[in-house]
C-alpha cells in the first residue's frame, strides 16, 4: 500500500518538476523584448524597432500584445498584406503612367529599366517601374507608378520575441 502511495507521489512530483522546467510562454504582466520590422516588396524597410514592453500595460501596443500572447522566446511571426487593400484610398490611378521604351531610356534616363527600377522626373516626382509589357507592335512598354510605394506594394511584417522575463 505504501509503495503505491510513494509511487503516485513520486510520479506527481516528477510531473510538477517537468511542468516547471517546461518552456516559458508570454502571460499577463510579463516583460517582453520584441523586434519589429515592416518592409515593402523590394525589401525597403519602412519601419523597424526593438522595444521592451510589459504585457497589458501599454495601450498603444495592444495590437502587438494580442499577436505575441502565449508565444515563447525566439518565436517569429511573419505575414504579408497587399498594400492596395490597406491603402486603396491613398492610391490614385492618375499617378500611374505607361511609357514606351525610348521615353524611359532616352528621356527619363533609366539605362537598364526593370521592375522596381526608380524613375525620376525633375526633382519632385519619383516613381517605380511596376510592370513591363509589349505594345501592339511588340515594343516594350513600362508602367511607372508615382504613388507612395505602400499603396501598390506587398507589405511584409516580421515580429520576433527576443527576450522574456516572467513577473
Amino acid at each position: 500500500m505504501y509503495k503505491k502511495r510513494a509511487l503516485v507521489l513520486g510520479s506527481y512530483l516528477c510531473l510538477i518538476a517537468l511542468a516547471a522546467c517546461g518552456p516559458k510562454v508570454i502571460d499577463d504582466s510579463d516583460i517582453v523584448s520584441v523586434d519589429y520590422s515592416f518592409s515593402l516588396a523590394d525589401w525597403t524597410v519602412v519601419d523597424q524597432w526593438t522595444k521592451d514592453l510589459t504585457i497589458w500595460q501599454d495601450s498603444s501596443l495592444a495590437w502587438l500584445e494580442t499577436i505575441i500572447m502565449w508565444a515563447q522566446k525566439n518565436d517569429e511571426f511573419q505575414w504579408k498584406i497587399n498594400g492596395s487593400e490597406l491603402f486603396s484610398d491613398e492610391h490614385s490611378e492618375n499617378k500611374v503612367q505607361s511609357y514606351a521604351n525610348i521615353i524611359v531610356t532616352e528621356v527619363l534616363w533609366v539605362s537598364d529599366p526593370q521592375i522596381w527600377s526608380e524613375v525620376y522626373v525633375d526633382s519632385i516626382w519619383k516613381g517605380v517601374i511596376t510592370d513591363v509589357t509589349t505594345d501592339e507592335d511588340w515594343y516594350l512598354s513600362y508602367t511607372v507608378d508615382f504613388n507612395d510605394p505602400k499603396t501598390y506594394s506587398e507589405l511584409s511584417y516580421n515580429i520576433k520575441v527576443t527576450k522574456l522575463e516572467k513577473n
